[in-house]
């Protein structure tokens, strides 16, 4: 069965709350970032303490390592802040960090990423190749890359970055991503789900271990985890799909 992770924002003022709601609900993981309207950013120190103590031993926390908004070609000095970001999330007990970086050229920075998988490998950390992914300019060339370096999962919806467009219209290519991974990392798939959406996803998306399920506002009301939302989410992901003959094969 395919595994389920919440994005929460750690500007919220129901911060320890919502991380409460999903521990409680069993969800596999939390992703940890600020800043939601840039897409999510780094969250800072007192933030992801804050959620450290709230949440469990058994729902994982990641959290992002991104300094600023833009384009994920980052400087000498921004990339030594995301270092900076990775030995604190570390030292705060994240489980894992979720991070991409570039060249100008839209192929995964080997060398600043090398680097951070290291010290992934040192510090306990495990890795999340975010959404950097579909700015990349070869995905296949990236994910043979990211698979070297150690990389556990990858984030995507699918459509390219910068068009902002729901994963309804990456369905396709996802199922093209997911097939050429074979089971090889986990495909963490997200940007746009809901739960209106997520049954005819379902159709297209293979569901085993190896695919995550990414979702932010839809289990959210007024700011709050509805435990509602949450428990039709998981009926939704625990149920058997019919696949449509030859969708999964897109």
């Amino acid at each position: 069965m395919a595994q389920i992770e919440i994005c929460l924002d750690s500007d919220s003022r129901y911060l320890t709350p919502n991380i409460q709601a999903v521990c409680a609900a069993g969800v596999d993981s939390i992703e940890l970032c600020s800043q939601m309207a840039q897409q999510g950013l780094w969250v800072g120190a007192e933030a992801l303490a804050q959620a450290r103590q709230a949440c469990n031993s058994h729902t994982q926390l990641w959290v992002m390592l991104r300094p600023r908004a833009g384009n994920f070609i980052y400087s000498v000095t921004e990339q030594q802040q995301i270092q900076a970001q990775l030995q604190q999330a570390a030292q705060l007990g994240a489980d894992g960090i979720v991070v991409g970086a570039l060249t100008a050229d839209a192929q995964p920075d080997m060398p600043f990423l090398t680097l951070l998988l290291q010290q992934c490998r040192q510090l306990g950390l495990a890795c999340t190749f975010h959404r950097a992914f579909d700015a990349c300019s070869n995905p296949a060339n990236a994910v043979e890359q990211l698979l070297a370096l150690g990389v556990q999962r990858i984030l995507s919806n699918g459509t390219p970055w910068q068009q902002q467009q729901s994963i309804t219209l990456g369905t396709r290519q996802l199922a093209a991503l997911q097939q050429y991974i074979d089971c090889r990392l986990t495909l963490v798939a997200g940007g746009g789900v809901t739960l209106a959406n997520l049954p005819q996803l379902q159709q297209t998306l293979y569901d085993n271990a190896q695919l995550c399920w990414h979702l932010h506002s839809a289990v959210l009301t007024e700011g709050k985890v509805d435990a509602a939302k949450l428990e039709q989410l998981q009926q939704c992901v625990a149920k058997p799909v019919n696949k449509q003959h030859g969708e999964a094969d897109a």
